[in-house]
């Protein structure tokens, strides 16, 4: 337990966490286990975001082998409140205050120059945080995004100088990825003020970084200048501290800002998105149907904190050429959405996968108008379902 920190990045490796599939119990007579089991123990006393990573039995094996070696395995009380029934992964409050702690070490290894696979760590940790909980909470989906664009931030850094100020077609392509995501980061999760206005930071910081590294003016001194404006307004309004190199117009340090934080994530954040529930994916059965004509997918999805009439349909053909279409409502019910979107016809005629997802609009503002130049559009679609894939082949008529 020397290195806790170093420790809870390994913790799910250590105690073989799957997060799909149940595990076999392990054998406290098995030495092996044991001893890891009591560096684990040692380092959740000062990292309890390790307790995230625990199996059920984890906690009465915990009992057993403090009660064989306790001068080797310290007193821990959140295990005790654990076997009285709190369930860590279902608690809210124990799973922000889980990713506010993986935060803090993911902005350390950012401060401290780490490999980018280091980083990475992070973001699985937080998945797996995610799929072994009993229902999908908002604050692991926003935490995931938020260390998301933090990495995509970094490895833009990493890429070689030249290629960066020249403006290379993949690094344009890899900002447009990243100007998508801030857009799904501010659309998608609600809450406090202060999860928005890290929204707007983000995209600040994105902005000046851009300015300062690409050769190609596509960031000028006006568009940093307008949307300054704009976070100093929102923070006025919204009687919010500003950070003082945004007020005193100097470099914005987004990595500092984020450390001097008490807390990232918030228990009120509140996450828009769609579950699919018909139809699923099946990549096995081919459905046909004739070229000249279009083949109908009727879609019915959960939704949550977003309006039907907000929705639309993303078709993915095969060669990613992508359609989005906006049917009419046929329902008004809370929470559903139920609609039919015709794919194939003169768009497409080859037999091949396509991928069906929901997704969300989302308008660049008057003062985002370098990030529209950026992403080459008005608007972006955001993704919030998971796409389902449908094998279909248009036959020639006869």
């Amino acid at each position: 337990g020397n290195n806790p920190n170093f420790v809870s990045l390994l913790a799910p490796e250590m105690l073989s966490k799957h997060p799909y599939l149940a595990q076999t119990e392990p054998s406290t007579d098995d030495t092996s286990y044991v001893a890891t089991m009591i560096l684990v123990f040692n380092a959740a006393k000062h990292n309890s975001v390790i307790f995230s990573f625990f199996h059920s039995y984890t906690p009465k094996h915990y009992v057993y082998i403090y009660s064989l070696l306790p001068e080797l395995v310290p007193q821990l009380p959140q295990v005790h409140k654990i076997l009285k029934g709190s369930d860590v992964s279902a608690n809210i409050d124990s799973i922000t205050s889980s990713l506010n702690l993986i935060l803090k070490q993911f902005l350390n290894l950012c401060k401290s120059g780490a490999h980018i696979a280091a980083m990475t760590k992070t973001l699985e940790n937080i998945e797996k945080i995610q799929k072994c909980s009993t229902r999908i909470h908002p604050q692991t989906k926003y935490a995931s995004l938020l260390v998301n664009i933090l990495l995509q931030l970094s490895k833009l850094r990493n890429i070689d100088r030249k290629r960066m100020a020249d403006g290379h077609h993949r690094v344009l392509s890899k900002i447009k990825d990243i100007v998508c995501d801030l857009c799904l980061f501010q659309t998608c999760f609600r809450g406090s003020d202060h999860i928005v206005f890290l929204g707007k930071l983000l995209k600040f910081y994105f902005i000046q970084f851009l300015h300062q590294h690409i050769a190609i003016k596509v960031i000028t001194d006006e568009d940093i200048a307008r949307y300054r404006d704009h976070v100093l307004s929102f923070a006025g309004e919204n009687n919010l501290p500003v950070p003082t190199q945004i007020r005193d117009d100097r470099n914005f340090n987004l990595l500092q800002y984020m450390h001097s934080q008490d807390t990232l994530v918030t228990s009120d954040a509140t996450h828009s998105r769609a579950t699919i529930l018909s139809p699923q994916s099946n990549t096995e059965r081919v459905n046909e149907f004739p070229s000249h004509l279009s083949y109908s997918v009727e879609i019915e999805a959960e939704t949550h904190h977003v309006e039907p009439q907000n929705l639309a349909v993303k078709v993915r053909y095969p060669g990613f050429r992508e359609v989005v279409c906006q049917p009419v409502v046929q329902n008004h019910l809370q929470d559903y959405y139920q609609n039919t979107v015709f794919v194939g016809g003169v768009s497409w005629s080859d037999p091949g996968l396509i991928q069906v997802s929901l997704v969300t609009e989302y308008k660049f503002e008057e003062y985002e108008e370098c990030l529209a130049k950026l992403y080459g559009e008005e608007k972006v679609w955001l993704e919030i379902s998971d796409s389902v894939q449908l094998k279909i082949h248009p036959r020639p008529s006869k």
